[in-house]
């Protein structure tokens, strides 16, 4: 069997490389330098709740609104990113969800679904091309599913949100996720334990949210001492299991990847994107050069960097995956390959709530805490707001609890399955539904409330999304 990789303007590099040959043993066997870019790919639910579509947003003229001006600026241009010689001129067409590692919410994928059917077929079959290429291990990975701050949601809602992200998954992708990625990165040890719980193998989080760290203890040697790593000072180039308090550390363990927070910060605000040479120079400044066996920089960030934020920069990653990385002998993997191929040699204990994007835990969407502040703007609008929609919540509970058990046999596995609904609302589907889950033979009236319960719990999720609170005023999104 061969594997082509194309060539590239620029360089000679067109290679055809047999299964026996050196050049494949990265993929089989950990050895040498391993590079991982994760693309955070998401938008919020924009739908006005009564029309199930979108309302024309000026701000994003000349398109209708933004997931639309995004899209044309992003999502498609690496679906078709240009490979470009050195005199400017269009060599290829890659697809750069085939190296990226990537999350797409479930929210922008029905998105995409819905409105441009090409690149999100483009995007499946990318993620496909990955597992044949790395050994059954796609580059997709799941995320809680509309984007709620996951250590602030009730233990009901954090279970749903996970069950509804792994199920959307699975219905797109045709595979069950071997990693998820949380809102923000938000986490908490119950989290942890949701997540442990689901299925779910691995994380990807920030430096800043570990606490210390070991060496995982081999056959009868001592337990090593912990090193403290508060201060993002934890090694980022290997995974690291996290055991559960108080669980059997034989299985009561989820593995997490910390990204290197220098270089995706440089990513995102520097110019580190500037050209494919530049990024592989930026990276390879985070290559050990202790000799180690295998070693893996992964970088992390909105995948919405490459192409929105960051006009043309699709482009410097199509030639980076196809030419730069190789040229410098890396290997261009994604987390559950490289995982599968060094498992965790070190366990770390995270701190209780964080987040990537707040320096107070998780207050962003709960308090005052001056993140996101700018332009004199204060947030003391974060915590009555959310007083007041874990009120309704709670409210919400008691009234689907009270009719919901009149008409389900379970009222809450009901609505965990009712993602199955959210998929695909034909008549035969939803008849299905109802009757896989109805506690007697409903009448016309009750499948219509039995819906109607069904969906005021699904937007009590929707709306702890949480962009709701992640800007300086509670307008700015």
């Amino acid at each position: 069997m061969t594997y082509p990789v194309p060539a590239v303007a620029g360089s000679n590099l067109t290679l055809y490389c047999d299964e026996n040959m050196k050049t494949l043993e990265p993929l089989r066997t950990a050895t040498g330098v391993y590079v991982t870019v994760h693309g955070h790919f998401y938008q919020p639910p924009r739908e006005n709740p009564y029309l199930d579509a979108i309302e024309r947003q000026p701000s994003a003229s000349p398109y209708h609104d933004w997931n639309e001006r995004i899209h044309h600026e992003c999502y498609r241009p690496n679906a078709f990113a240009r490979v470009l010689n050195h005199q400017g001129e269009v060599v290829g067409i890659v697809n750069n969800y085939e190296y990226f590692s990537f999350n797409i919410g479930a929210t922008l994928m029905s998105w995409l679904e819905r409105y441009d059917v090409e690149v999100y077929q483009r995007i499946l079959e990318a993620d496909q091309k990955s597992c044949d290429r790395l050994n059954g291990h796609g580059n997709a990975i799941a995320q809680v599913y509309n984007h709620i701050i996951m250590p602030l949601a009730n233990q009901r809602d954090k279970y749903t949100q996970i069950r509804w992200g792994k199920q959307d998954y699975i219905s797109r992708f045709g595979r069950d996720p071997e990693g998820m990625w949380l809102a923000e990165t938000a986490v908490d040890y119950a989290t942890l334990s949701a997540l442990l719980s689901e299925g779910i193998r691995f994380i990807v989080l920030a430096p800043s949210q570990a606490q210390r760290c070991r060496t995982l203890p081999k056959d009868d040697q001592p337990i090593s001492e912990w090193y403290e790593v508060g201060g993002s000072q934890i090694d980022p180039t290997r995974p690291y299991r996290c055991f559960l308090p108080g669980g059997n550390p034989n299985h009561d363990y989820i593995d997490i990847f910390f990204y290197d927070g220098p270089i995706s910060r440089d990513m995102g605000f520097s110019d580190a994107l500037y050209n494919a040479e530049h990024l592989a120079g930026r990276i390879g400044q985070a290559v050990r050069g202790d000799h180690r066996p295998a070693q893996l920089i992964s970088v992390a960030t909105d995948g919405e960097t490459f192409g929105h934020h960051k006009g043309g920069t699709e482009k410097t990653l199509a030639y980076a995956f196809l030419h730069e990385f190789p040229q410098r002998g890396w290997t261009v993997t994604n987390f559950a390959h490289y995982l599968s191929l060094n498992p965790p040699t070190w366990e770390v204990e995270l701190k209780p709530v964080t987040a990537w994007s707040c320096a107070h835990g998780v207050d962003r969407w709960q308090d005052d805490c001056g993140c996101g502040g700018e332009g004199g703007w204060h947030q003391k609008w974060r915590r009555p707001l959310r007083q007041a929609l874990d009120w309704l919540r709670d409210q919400l509970i008691k009234v689907y609890e009270e009719a919901g058990k009149q008409l389900f046999r379970d009222p809450w596995a009901t609505r965990d399955d009712y993602i199955q609904v959210m998929r695909d609302r034909s008549v035969a589907n939803v008849s299905r539904f109802l009757a896989r889950h109805q506690n007697h033979k409903l009448t016309a009236a009750e499948q219509v409330d039995a819906l109607r319960l069904l969906e005021m719990q699904r937007h009590a999720l929707l709306m702890y999304t949480s962009c709701g609170w992640f800007f300086d005023e509670v307008s700015g999104k």
